[in-house]
């Protein structure tokens, strides 16, 4: 995997979670250390993937399947119980409703909170928040805290800013269903021009279609597991032996 920008080599992730059988409070209470147990939900078992400079790779698969896990992974946010990951490249994520961004900030100051995050100077975030304010089209709004923003507005400016900043590795968790029609018609011209300018992508969605509308490669999960592949040639999927 030496010439990919980004790879999971046998990666696995289990969480253990306490369960209290109970039904009534005075029952959690008075008899937790007889019910409680232990249940453990392997998340990702054995999982390799690499991916090369400018490739877009799409995951696809039911809810659990471990593909928002092995997406946190490869961004750095969850570390492996076993296996590892390599990055030769800058990173931009999207996930959910913008990790990171506090609630009782607003717009503007979120933006500027990322910028630093992400390590560009004061300068350059003053230059990129009007764009990214226009990409998400919260200009109305930019008085109020963003737990004011419907859920819409809140998932257009988390996306925006993971966009608009300049990273060789973009990983997007169900970015083309974020806000309305117009605005998800407007994200999926944006891919395109950063698959054009050559940057990388992994993108995670429930709906196939629209992988295949972007993607050169799609991996299907199940139980923590890449189960099969698809190319796409000519606009075509095709299935390849993993």
């Amino acid at each position: 995997m030496s010439d990919s920008i980004l790879a999971a080599t046998g990666v696995s992730k289990s969480y253990t979670r306490a369960i209290i059988s109970s039904v009534h409070l005075q029952d959690r209470i008075l008899k937790w250390r007889l019910q409680r147990k232990r249940v453990t939900v392997h998340a990702l078992q054995n999982t390799s993937l690499a991916v090369k400079k400018g490739e877009w790779i799409g995951i696809y698969g039911h809810n659990g399947s471990g593909k928002t896990t092995l997406l946190r992974l490869l961004a750095g946010l969850l570390h492996p119980d076993t296996g590892s990951i390599e990055r030769h490249g800058s990173l931009s994520c999207f996930f959910e409703l913008g990790i990171g961004f506090h609630p009782d900030r607003k717009a503007e100051e979120n933006i500027y909170i990322h910028g630093l995050l992400q390590g560009y100077s004061p300068k350059e975030i003053r230059k990129m928040t009007q764009e990214i304010l226009a990409f998400a089209g919260v200009d109305d709004f930019l008085d109020l805290p963003i737990k004011c923003y419907s859920t819409g507005m809140r998932m257009r400016l988390a996306y925006a800013a993971a966009a608009q900043v300049d990273r060789d590795i973009y990983l997007l968790d169900e970015v083309l269903t974020v806000g309305d029609e117009a605005f998800q018609e407007q994200c999926r011209m944006h891919l395109q021009s950063l698959k054009e300018n050559g940057k990388t992508a992994i993108l995670v969605s429930h709906t196939k279609g629209e992988l295949e509308a972007v993607c050169d490669r799609i991996l299907f999960m199940d139980h923590g597991r890449v189960v099969s592949e698809e190319r796409m040639w000519d606009g075509v999927p095709v299935p390849v032996t993993v």
